[in-house]
């Protein structure tokens, strides 16, 4: 009986064992310097799409164009040393998504526009693309319908205007027609509004209006994200 015991013992130990190691297994790594760096350079090629924008969109129903206001803001997030680009629809508030992120695959090249629809219980949408010439165009595949939507956005005007696209082929054969698009510049800006030239962030390099301080000097950054990544890392870019 008291062999019996310690067998059942033994065995019991073993199993916890294995569930012990099982339920610690190593997280996923974070990307390589060298990865994250690359990631960076690529979404820097739409570094344009930072800031506010005040967007007028329209979409046709039937014989009718509705036509809708929407605030749509972009900004860099850096988790981890991990560079992407966040967005946000009308507050978490648009007539098609409330936000999303955009960010880079490395390995596949590809940009992978990560977007939360904007009806209740529905699956977020991947989007994935490449940028040519400042333009982002990026596809997904509706698995069920086998329709393909296609977004395309990008600024106008030496980067006073933003444009989003969306446009869907109907089971993935066959021309795009139009969905919907939204148009406007951005906030506080118009086209014919010149003026100096606006000092360059020291965390992305595009245009910033965001002052920051360190060691008594002033540098200037771009967005929110920007700013926290600077403050994270001051000496990094203080440079």
């Amino acid at each position: 009986m008291i062999q019996r015991t310690t067998v059942l013992a033994a065995l019991a130990a073993a199993v916890l064992g294995l569930a012990t190691r099982a339920g610690t297994a190593e997280p996923d790594k974070k990307a390589t310097p060298a990865d994250q760096a690359k990631a960076k350079r690529a979404l820097q090629e739409v570094q344009d799409f930072i800031g506010l924008w005040n967007l007028e969109g329209t979409q046709k129903v039937g014989a009718k164009t509705e036509a809708w206001k929407e605030k749509v803001s972009w900004g860099w997030k850096f988790k981890d040393g991990n560079p992407s680009i966040t967005v946000s629809f009308a507050e978490g508030k648009g007539k098609f998504y409330t936000g999303g992120e955009l960010g880079y695959d490395v390995e596949k090249k590809k940009y992978v526009l990560t977007l939360d629809p904007a009806g209740k219980g529905e699956a977020k949408q991947e989007f994935v693309g490449t940028v040519s010439s400042g333009t982002l165009k990026l596809e997904r595949k509706d698995a069920k319908t086998g329709d393909v939507y296609r977004l395309t956005l990008n600024t106008l005007s030496d980067g006073v205007r933003f444009s989003f696209k969306s446009d869907k082929q109907d089971g993935g054969k066959g021309p795009f027609s139009s969905a919907y698009k939204m148009e406007g510049n951005k906030d506080g800006e118009s086209i014919a509004g010149g003026g100096p030239k606006k000092p360059e962030c020291v965390v992305s390099g595009g245009a910033a209006t965001i002052p920051v301080s360190y060691n008594g000097k002033t540098y200037y950054v771009c967005c929110s994200g920007c700013r926290d990544e600077f403050n994270a890392n001051p000496a990094k870019y203080a440079k």
